[in-house]
């Protein structure tokens, strides 16, 4: 079944939270704090996406990934994106970033004592899915190989699997047609099932 997106489009967006994010992208940080609370209830949901399609991270809940996820922009990495569209696909990189150093130090410590599994079936329009469940640490390096290979790809990749963003929304992100964005996510889900497959 598919998911009700985690993203709103930018025809709802309300009033005023654009030149929030740009202010907060400038290092505003009476914007940036605005900003987290005003958008707080709906990067919460996508922080439980991110877990959920994590297998649920123990040791991790959606108000310390979204609390950490602020605290990386301001103190490390600053605001990007001018849109709420671009914000949230920014939002959606920072939270699995943030999981995936999570699960490698953990499993660091366990010494390999347990994968984390992850699908990439789960948004809004998303075609059917050959994947099941998956180590997010290979996945991760697969994601890094898909990017020198075909780097537009890979930014598809990025905002439907992983930044919960339908097709819709991924090609108005992207600039591109919904076709071109079906073909990459068809192409990029084989390309990355293989390369998984060759690592298992």
């Amino acid at each position: 079944m598919a998911s009700t997106p985690e993203t709103p489009s930018e025809g709802m967006e309300p009033d005023g939270t654009t030149q929030l994010i740009l202010r907060a992208g400038s290092g505003d940080d009476k914007a940036m704090g605005l900003l987290y609370a005003k958008l707080y209830p709906e990067i919460k949901r996508v922080a439980r996406a991110r877990l959920a399609q994590a297998g649920g991270v123990t040791g991790l809940n959606a108000t310390a990934l979204v609390h950490e996820g602020f605290m990386r922009m301001a103190e490390r990495e600053g605001l990007q994106g001018s849109t709420r569209v671009q914000f949230f696909a920014y939002i959606g990189k920072v939270l699995r970033s943030i999981v995936i150093d999570f699960v490698r130090a953990r499993d660091s410590e366990k010494r390999g004592g347990g994968e984390t599994l992850l699908t990439l079936s789960h948004a809004e329009s998303a075609p059917d899915s050959g994947f099941t469940a998956i180590d997010i640490i290979a996945l991760d390096r697969a994601v890094a190989q898909l990017k020198l290979v075909d780097e537009n790809m890979y930014h598809t990749a990025e905002l439907h699997f992983f930044c919960g963003m339908t097709i819709e929304e991924t090609a108005t992100a992207r600039g591109v047609s919904t076709r071109t964005i079906n073909r990459e996510v068809l192409k990029a889900r084989a390309m990355l099932g293989e390369w998984l497959e060759t690592s298992a």
